[in-house]
């Protein structure tokens, strides 16, 4: 079972002596009990850098740095930046890095040694792979991690969760001053995106706060057990992020900041969740003659889009999670019982668990022999 530290790209404003840690607005606020370390303030406790390796790279943070532009320079791919939280574990919270602190670079990766995109191996088939996908060779396997997935996989699909899940705020009426759309004649059906103003029903009674960033959630279909019909949960759709500009008691106002897909009427509104991307090294790969794990096992029972056939990078869910001992970072075989009695199982490939809820997980294609699809039956490796 893997077990990683996860991360996600966020962006961040400077406050005092702390600088942007990387590229998405903060999901945290930046820490207040700071202390002087040396010649600069800081909220951390760094080690003394002549403690490190003779032949270490040390990088002294600047004010402007962010981890998103030191790991373009140094590993020559912004999107690993999560390696540089990895080497410097003092760093406790990713979101923030304060100038007069070192940062312990790690050797150097070239551009084209890591690919940030997964892939199948050389060794196997390539049916059913969507176009653009890459093919992860024996030196990337052996490479330093990579993120699992991006933003748009956790970001812009969704999750299961219980079918009549409260969610109080919702999109009641839009700004359109070309359009000068009114209440009574907008419908389902007419969407707006990002940079649009749209008007929410709920305020500062139902928690919204003026100058924080939501999901704009819809919900979605009641998804189902492909074997015993049983209701597993709802799909929640990630339609987009708002910031919330005013608000009143019951009222608030605020600006699509990114839109996924367009947002209507009736969406709700749900907290920023922590949602980190995994990073990851690819573990060995299960082949025909390993045997099963007999660790937890479950079904895929929903992919992104409806997909009816499935390869690598196409996004699933899983009736299993955190409660299920499946965390984020962890890969899973994805096989199908022979029809043959008496035959070993079809090996199909592996699934990298991207987000885990109590008994759902989302997860992304990795690895693959053979197309997949909704019912095939999954293990923790």
């Amino acid at each position: 079972m893997a077990r990683v530290r996860w991360v996600v790209p966020v962006l961040l404003l400077v406050f005092t002596s702390a600088v942007l840690a990387a590229p998405r607005k903060a999901a945290t606020r930046p820490p207040r009990q700071l202390h002087k370390v040396g010649d600069h303030w800081t909220p951390y406790n760094p080690p003394d850098p002549a403690t490190f390796p003779a032949n270490a790279k040390v990088h002294t943070i600047v004010r402007g740095d962010t981890l998103w532009d030191l790991a373009s320079k140094y590993y020559g791919n912004a999107y690993l930046w999560p390696q540089l939280w990895e080497a410097n574990t003092y760093i406790t919270d990713a979101h923030w890095i304060y100038p007069g602190d070192p940062l312990l670079v790690e050797g150097e990766v070239g551009s084209g040694d890591v690919s940030t995109t997964t892939g199948v191996s050389d060794s196997t088939t390539t049916g059913g792979v969507e176009s653009g996908q890459t093919i992860m060779t024996a030196e990337m396997r052996a490479a330093a991690p990579f993120p699992l997935g991006s933003e748009a996989d956790i970001l812009c699909w969704g999750y299961l969760g219980h079918p009549d899940e409260p969610m109080p705020n919702r999109v009641d009426s839009f700004e359109d001053v070309e359009l000068k759309y009114t209440r009574m004649t907008m419908t389902q059906d007419i969407g707006v995106g990002t940079g649009d103003i749209i008007y929410l029903e709920g305020g500062t009674s139902t928690g919204l706060t003026p100058g924080e960033t939501y999901l704009v959630v819809q919900r979605d279909d009641i998804i189902r057990h492909p074997k015993t019909n049983e209701i597993i949960g709802r799909h929640y759709d990630y339609r987009g992020q708002v910031r919330i500009l005013c608000a009143t008691e019951d009222r608030a106002t605020a600006l699509i900041t990114q839109a996924c897909s367009d947002i209507h009427l009736d969406d709700r509104l749900k907290p920023m969740p922590v949602l980190p991307i995994p990073l990851v090294r690819l573990t060995e790969q299960t082949t025909v003659c390993t045997p099963p794990s007999g660790k937890t096992a479950g079904f895929i029972v929903n992919s992104k889009d409806s997909r009816q056939t499935l390869g690598v990078g196409n996004v699933i869910q899983i009736n299993l999670g955190a409660d299920d001992f499946v965390q984020p970072g962890d890969f899973l075989t994805v096989f199908r019982e022979n029809p043959v009695d008496g035959n070993p199982r079809v090996l199909l490939g592996e699934i990298g668990v991207l987000t885990a809820e109590n008994h759902t997980a989302t997860a992304k294609v990795v690895r693959m022999r053979y197309a997949m699809r909704v019912g095939d039956r999954v293990e923790l490796k």
